[in-house]
């Protein structure tokens, strides 16, 4: 019986005889930021644009504690030492549909988060729980206050919706930060705390407009060492 891995190589030199599967792959790119568009990110002073790249294929192996995701590449910038932009990118021969992003252009939107109620201490979530029990509008400080949703870039991270937060760490010890998240969906169901700017007070949606799906229905975390842009990122799925 022909292996799927197999299958999907003789399909793919059907369409493109020329497919060297030895060669490197080319990326998809995620996200283009500019610091001057973006304040927080990292290394200000060595760096002016952040390029994130993905291979749109699901990994095993990989820095990602999730083995069913694609694969990111960071690059670290400063825009003056790029050259033209390439007319006719390089596509990948093989990827998933659901993991290639519709082209969007962002309007970057300035939030406060809050820390994820499970790295609280004690005290401070009974505080919470009575506040969210008096509350009469339903308000709940996971979905309203702590966790945008959504793709952004720094913040607390996630929601972890599948298990309970825990420390990215680096190979030198440090503990790794949120850089950037991918997820599934826009605005969290509706929720008119998270609505942009835009939409502040239209009808609640949830929507999707970058066209990714990871897993099913979560976002993806990308994580950055804080001691070094050459440390490399990891990344989980919550």
């Amino acid at each position: 019986m022909q292996r799927a891995s197999e299958l999907a190589l003789e399909l793919v030199r059907g369409a493109n005889p020329e497919f060297d599967p030895g060669s490197p792959s080319p990326l998809i790119p995620v996200a283009q930021l500019y610091y001057r568009e973006v304040p927080g990110l990292p290394w200000p002073e060595k760096f002016d644009l952040l390029q994130i790249l993905w291979c749109p294929r699901d990994h095993s192996g990989t820095e990602t504690d999730t083995p069913y995701c694609p694969a990111f590449q960071v690059f670290w910038r400063k825009a003056e030492t790029l050259e033209g932009v390439l007319i006719a990118p390089p596509q990948p021969d093989l990827g998933l549909e659901h993991y290639t992003p519709n082209p969007c252009v962002v309007s970057p939107e300035v939030v406060a988060e809050y820390p994820n109620i499970h790295t609280l201490p004690d005290d401070i979530k009974i505080d919470i729980d009575a506040w969210e029990e008096r509350s009469s509008d339903g308000i709940d400080y996971s979905s309203d206050f702590a966790h945008a949703p959504g793709w952004k870039v720094m913040g607390h991270g996630m929601y972890w919706g599948i298990y309970d937060p825990y420390p990215m760490t680096c190979e030198c010890g440090a503990e790794q930060l949120p850089l950037f998240t991918a997820d599934t969906g826009e605005n969290n169901g509706g929720r008119e705390s998270w609505q942009p700017i835009e939409e502040a007070g239209g009808e609640e949606s949830y929507e999707g407009p970058v066209g990714v799906s990871i897993g099913r229905g979560y976002a993806l975390q990308l994580y950055y060492c804080p001691e070094s842009e050459q440390h490399t990122g990891r990344s989980a799925m919550a």
